[in-house]
């Protein structure tokens, strides 16, 4: 069922700096319940480094954080209304999935439901899955947790193409109430699901509003008609 209140939350201006590298300057982008946020951006633009900022893996120089207009600046409480999906495993690799359910205090029967599959994994150590059957774990628990929006750092990295599928579903189906946010660094892999598209280029975020803006960034190539190519 739809929740009738919307959520919002919006980034701004955020400036994250190594020494003399500037990886974000003046990055933002805006999630929103009811819909799918996608941020595009080649390996090492800094997507990873926006979400670690967001969720408090990573204190920028700058960054303002608001919901429903509500300025936050407190990690733990931004860490209540978000959950994360990094890019690499975890859950401990010597949790079995029956405990990191119980600990995310999410129904592991839901994950059965989901796939029959997981009925004989309960007792599975993660360093015993396949990492795709870590990764597909992963997102069915982060998606499920108690939160206002989730943030996926490239979800379908490692899965085969019938889960990207019924991982899609599960994101259509938790958009209805929540806000989520998806990165990639292929255009293809997200472009079905999303409602809103930011790309990540030279430290910068820029909305995305047509396949022009996608060639204008540089991040696809304009089809020539008369070569086929």
């Amino acid at each position: 069922m739809q929740s009738d209140k919307t959520n919002r939350m919006l980034v701004d201006s955020v400036h994250l700096q190594f020494g003399s590298h500037t990886v974000l300057q003046s990055a933002f982008l805006t999630a929103e319940s009811g819909r799918v946020t996608g941020v595009l951006g080649r390996n090492g633009t800094g997507k990873s480094c926006m979400f670690k900022c967001i969720v408090g893996g990573l204190k920028p120089q700058n960054m303002f954080v608001r919901f429903n207009d509500e300025p936050k600046t407190d990690y733990a409480h931004i860490g209540e209304r978000v959950k994360y999906l990094p890019q690499n495993l975890f859950v401990p690799g010597k949790f079995t999935l029956g405990e990191a359910f119980r600990l995310y205090g999410v129904d592991y029967d839901e994950l059965v439901r989901f796939d029959p599959k997981f009925h004989s994994f309960q007792r599975k150590m993660f360093r015993e899955l396949s990492g795709g059957e870590a990764r597909v774990a992963e997102m069915f628990l982060v998606l499920n947790s108690e939160a206002d929006f989730y943030i996926l750092d490239e979800p379908f990295s490692n899965i085969a193409p019938v889960y990207v599928e019924r991982m899609q579903e599960l994101i259509r189906e938790r958009k209805k109430s929540k806000g989520i946010i998806v990165s990639d660094h292929l255009y293809d892999a997200i472009i079905e699901i999303t409602d809103d598209l930011y790309i990540i280029r030279n430290g910068y975020t820029f909305p995305i509003k047509s396949r022009d803006d996608l060639i204008r960034h540089g991040y696809i190539l304009r089809y020539n008609e008369s070569s086929g190519r």
